[in-house]
């Protein structure tokens, strides 16, 4: 784990066996991975923080979980093949791999491209939006509180296992965000409907940027119209707002594509 990590609990590779493991709860210590791609991620990039792999039956015959198994075991991770363990801890979906994790907190690379979003309240929403962020190279995401619980498995599933090349932070305000960054390398882009429309903005004039989404229904409060270069995404008028899965996927693109970093 990267030393800027801190973990929640006293909770370790040891007596994670002593715990009957039940479905998720958010003041648990530690969450799950559900699902062998999401499970095999989390044992590839974040390996130091996998306690434990609960695998079924119909699981062993797949090369991806005969690698887990593999790397598990080399790390001294507890494998156990516990077909109703899993169905307790996930009983809505069959999965055949889940990855019992301690959960950690890191710290955003401050001379990175950064997503902030402001009180999301979707798991679903969540997820696919760390999915495309890790596809378009943005690893750093900045969460105002309150928020949807990034630890839920419910995000974790269906970011893909994404979440696990994922820096994540939490901040109380926008403000507490901004004096974690240096504003002076960095451009700050909220999106509202009020913005510029995104065609008519310049590329990024500095080094680093930070696109900025509002919750799901209320988008961003009217203080964020004097935050940088507040930014729209012009649609007809048959629809009032894009869902923000898709307006924070068109956003990452346009501004990555057009702004390449070195």
């Amino acid at each position: 784990m990267d030393n800027n990590d801190n973990v929640f609990g006293e909770i370790n590779k040891k007596n994670i066996n002593e715990i009957r493991l039940k479905p998720y709860k958010k003041d648990f210590p530690y969450s799950y991975s559900c699902g062998v791609f999401p499970s095999c991620e989390l044992t590839e990039q974040k390996p130091e923080a996998l306690l434990k792999l609960i695998l079924t039956e119909k699981s062993l015959e797949n090369g991806g979980v005969k690698k887990m198994i593999a790397a598990a075991e080399k790390m001294g991770v507890s494998v156990s093949v516990d077909d109703k363990t899993a169905s307790r801890i996930y009983p809505k979906e069959n999965v055949y791999a889940i990855g019992v994790f301690k959960k950690y907190e890191s710290t955003l690379d401050p001379g990175k491209n950064h997503l902030v979003l402001v009180n999301p309240s979707d798991m679903g929403n969540l997820g696919t939006i760390i999915r495309t962020m890790i596809a378009f190279e943005i690893n750093d995401l900045a969460i105002i509180t309150p928020g949807a619980d990034i630890f839920d498995p419910k995000v974790i599933r269906a970011s893909m296992g994404a979440f696990f090349r994922l820096r994540c932070a939490h901040f109380s305000s926008f403000e507490e965000y901004m004096k974690t960054v240096t504003a002076e390398n960095r451009s700050f882009y909220p999106f509202m409907l009020g913005g510029k429309p995104m065609e008519q903005v310049p590329p990024c004039p500095t080094k680093n940027f930070s696109l900025i989404f509002g919750n799901e229904a209320r988008g961003l409060p009217e203080s964020f119209e004097n935050v940088g270069t507040p930014v729209r995404i012009d649609h007809a008028d048959t629809v009032d707002s894009l869902n923000l899965t898709i307006a924070a996927a068109i956003g990452i693109y346009n501004f990555v594509k057009g702004n390449k970093n070195d």
